[in-house]
């Protein structure tokens, strides 16, 4: 079981045990909203008639499922999708035995612009839609009666960002239940000043609120707890909270031997905070743990726990691929293990704090974390005659991006994050900026400066960067300076400084935030160098470019697309000087929006595509970042027509040489070299049929690969990667088309439409293929493969309905059908399992029944 998805599963049992004598219950409040595109008048009051809206659950993106549209206000930044005004209202009943208690809610993420109301009263209004807020009910429920939540979402102002936002209620929604007398929201904060073999310091603040009229006498209580569950130090004080006030307990003791967080040993603990009132429990809240130690030296690079290590890192957007911002633990969880398995040991949160769940990953999967806030200040770009310069009335990098709010909500929106996640061990840097232009205007220093004041007065445990471009003429404002490390994007060539800028700044500290910015399309291919704003020679492969048939929208997956580096030359600069700490590749995963222009509407940047399957680079890293034995080859070997012409291949290994062979002949052993140190090639006259390498290290086989032509496409493989579905676990099933010929060979160039039909409790969530000028809705129940491959995702649903339109069946079996015009049908069986929930103490409103669920029962197959 994913044990991050246990956690809401926890809360929610939690709450039905303890109710009320709980001294605090958290509950997972997605299921059984109501939502509607468009902005119906007095949509938020009690007794509204919603009972013609849509029935879903929470998280949800409205805007992934599209169409997507050439004239779409978003445009390029935004995918072509549609955005607009959406509300939700959920109807459920609060039991007077909570009456006395305290009940908030807490929305992880809206996107954007969400205003709340509850039975009619407004709480507020959020614009930012990465930052979290919690808002207080007590006041105006109805205990033993009917309460509604009314949420209106105004994403309707295009485009806001640079990149797919989504729009709607995308992360978890949480119902809270507290005693008077409670740890306030993100309330305590802790860290180790002081850490050795022998013992580690653990100090804590916790917040304590008093709702009550009365002063009161607390005692606190903190406790670290094991994985295993055993108490390893605990310590106690008492302070006095004022009548409808708060106080800051602050405490500090030691537990002894720690273990270690890393990457590579992510070792957590828990420290328990327990609130009391002579022998009365107010208040249980715990928070996450880590020991760990951080150095940075300008010279020698980055320490963790005293031990050398360079950051291996990816830039990401939050985006999951056809399933849009929506927050599907799982997906997320996919995307951060098939990052680890290549090495990867950082993420930077670009350009926005990601969600709670990600951070949790992060620590317990053992990730090192550059946490960024923001991508824009109040000042836009401009350009005039090539150089860059601002004036007060430029828009910021999206037309109704942040620059409209920053000036009002910065100083919240930023404390908030940093009270958020400051507990985290994964969280090494606070990010407070993004290739803001007020970085290379000269004189624009005052933002900078209260930023990092806040940051060091709030949270001082962490340094403080931003991700710059344009050093050049960063350095030349003083704005540097004020950071404490500095991210060098690959803007304006800023990765071409480093050996300069270490010599000129005696006192930088500098790592590559945001480079390289290489592009790919899976199974694309092009001999000829395709570089925006080059600035070193990166020469072409043949003289003249053999796959000219490469649309022109596609990427090469040889290393040499991107822009004005590649991913070797990048690693080797990383690699190579020891006082950069580590890089960031632009991105590990393609992305919605950023494309460049219409018909492309996917950000072409990531390592592995949209749906999950990985690009040729993607294995460059697993060479490079670990040592697990492989090798990897490209391009494909089904080129007809193309007989005779020379083809460059290329091989990515952990061996330290490799020899390659074409129909079973040898080709040669190519060995690793000083003026090569990172590829492997072979210049092969093109013919059809085995192309097998294998991988040596010191003189023995560790790996080998085969790749065969494949003749005329004839059938398709269809496969899962799970078979049993907990939709209270929100499972997801990863459905793989793969197109082969009569033989069984992959076709690496095959596409073909392919309709899918469900019988039984199953939706689809999302379909793609990869291509990054595909169209097609994410919701279709027909996908075309591209370049061989399509990906269907699935999650199992819940219904009385399931039963009676499957009579013949168990109530719990899926059938999941693929069809090919002229080939053979395919069949996958899956198992719903765990049908039902546990008990909530927030039970919904029943009085307007949910409409039946719908189960597609098929499409025609499609040519």
């Amino acid at each position: 079981m994913n044990t991050l998805r246990i956690f809401a599963l926890l809360s929610l049992t939690a709450s039905f045990l303890f109710a009320a004598e709980s001294p605090r219950s958290r509950e997972n409040f997605d299921l059984g909203w109501s939502f509607v595109k468009g902005d119906p008048v007095d949509a938020e009051k009690l007794l509204f008639d919603a009972s013609e809206w849509r029935e879903l659950d929470l998280p949800h993106d409205w805007s992934v499922e599209g169409p997507f549209d050439p004239n779409a206000p978003a445009g390029a930044p935004g995918g072509y999708l549609p955005a607009g005004i959406g509300w939700y209202r959920k109807a459920f009943k609060v039991p007077e035995n909570l009456e006395g208690r305290r009940i908030f809610i807490e929305f992880d993420g809206i996107y954007m612009n969400g205003e709340v109301w509850i039975n009619g009263h407004r709480l507020g209004k959020r614009p930012y839609g990465y930052i979290g807020v919690e808002y207080e009910l007590t006041p105006h429920l109805n205990f033993g009666g009917r309460n509604v939540i009314a949420v209106r979402v105004d994403d309707s102002r295009q485009p806001s960002a640079r990149w797919y936002g989504g729009a709607g209620i995308y992360r978890h929604v949480w119902l809270t239940h507290t005693d008077p007398v409670h740890v306030d929201h993100w309330g305590t904060y802790v860290r180790t000043p002081e850490v050795n073999e022998q013992f580690a310091t653990v100090a804590v603040d916790t917040t304590v609120t008093n709702d009550l009229p009365k002063d009161q006498k607390v005692t606190v209580q903190q406790e670290v707890f094991s994985v295993e569950g055993a108490i390893l130090a605990k310590t106690t004080g008492t302070i006095k909270v004022s009548g409808k006030g708060e106080a800051i307990a602050k405490q500090s003791f030691r537990f002894p031997r720690p273990k270690l967080w890393s990457p590579d040993s992510p070792n957590l603990y828990t420290v328990r905070t327990t609130l009391k009132t002579g022998d009365q429990v107010r208040d249980i809240y715990e928070s996450p743990l880590g020991v760990r130690t951080l150095r940075f030296d300008r010279e020698e690079g980055m320490f963790l726990n005293g031990e050398p290590i360079v950051m291996r890192g990816m830039c990401n957007h939050q985006d999951l691929g056809p399933l849009g911002t929506a927050l599907w633990d799982e997906a997320l969880e996919r995307r951060l293990k098939m990052m680890k398995a290549i090495g990867v040991n950082a993420l930077r949160t670009a350009h926005y704090p990601h969600s709670p769940e990600f951070m949790r990953m992060a620590d317990k999967m053992g990730f090192l974390v550059i946490n960024e806030t923001f991508d824009e200040w109040r000042r836009g770009w401009n350009f005039v005659d090539g150089q860059l310069v601002s004036s007060p009335n430029d828009r910021g990098k999206a037309r109704y991006g942040y620059n409209e709010y920053f000036t009002e909500w910065h100083e919240r929106d930023l404390i908030d994050h940093l009270k958020r996640d400051r507990n985290h061990p994964s969280v090494i840097m606070w990010s407070i900026a993004n290739e803001v232009p007020e970085a290379q205007k000269f004189g624009e220093l005052e933002t900078v400066q209260k930023l990092v004041k806040m940051v060091h007065e709030f949270e001082p445990t962490r340094p403080v960067t931003a991700g710059i471009n344009h050093i050049h003429t960063a350095n030349e404002t003083g704005f540097l300076e004020h950071l404490d490390i500095v991210g060098y994007n690959g803007g304006g060539g800023s990765c071409f400084l480093y050996e300069e800028d270490h010599e000129r700044f005696k006192d930088r500290i500098i790592y590559a935030s945001e480079v390289p910015h290489s592009l790919q399309t899976r199974g694309e291919y092009r001999t000829h160098t395709n570089y925006r704003e080059e600035q070193h020679e990166i020469p072409n492969l043949t003289e003249e470019e053999v796959f000219q048939e490469t649309d022109a929208w596609y990427e090469s997956s040889y290393d040499n697309a991107g822009v004005r580096i590649n991913a070797r030359d990048s690693w080797h600069l990383t690699s190579t000087l020891p006082y950069v700490l580590g890089e960031f590749r632009w991105t590990g995963f393609d992305y919605i929006g950023e494309s460049g222009g219409w018909p492309r509407v996917l950000g072409n940047f990531g390592i592995i595509d949209l749906c999950n399957f990985p690009k040729d680079t993607y294995y460059f890293y697993q060479s490079q970042w670990t040592d697990k034995p492989m090798i990897h080859i490209l391009p494909h070997w089904n080129w007809p027509g193309k007989e005779g012409t020379v083809i460059p291949v290329h091989a990515y290994t952990t061996g330290d040489e490799a020899e390659l062979f074409l129909n079973g002949q040898s080709l040669g052993v190519r060995s690793f070299s000083e003026a090569n140190p990172y590829h492997l090639e072979w210049l092969v006259p093109y013919a059809p049929g085995e192309l097998k390498a294998v991988a040596r290290k010191n003189g023995e086989e560790i790996a080998q690969t085969v790749i065969r032509t494949a003749g005329t496409p004839a059938k398709f493989v269809f496969e899962t990667d799970q078979t049993q579905l907990d939709p209270r676990e929100r499972d997801l099933a990863y459905l793989t088309i793969r197109v082969e010929d009569e033989a069984g060979n992959f076709h690496p160039k095959a596409d073909r439409w392919v309709s899918i039909q469900i019988k039984g409790p199953a939706r689809i969530l999302g379909v793609h293929n990869g291509d990054p000028l595909n169209h097609e809705p994410f919701q279709s129940r027909t996908v075309k493969t591209f370049n061989g491959l399509a990906r269907v995702i699935l999650t199992a649903t819940t219904g009385e309905d399931i039963v009676k339109k499957n009579e013949n069946r168990e109530s719990g079996e899926i059938i999941v059908t693929a069809r090919v015009r002229g080939w053979e049908s395919q069949e996958l069986r899956l198992k719903r399992t765990h049908e039902g929930t546990e008990a909530s103490v927030f039970p919904p409103d029943n009085s307007t029944p949910r409409p039946t669920d719908v189960y597609d029962e098929g499409v025609p197959p499609v040519d």
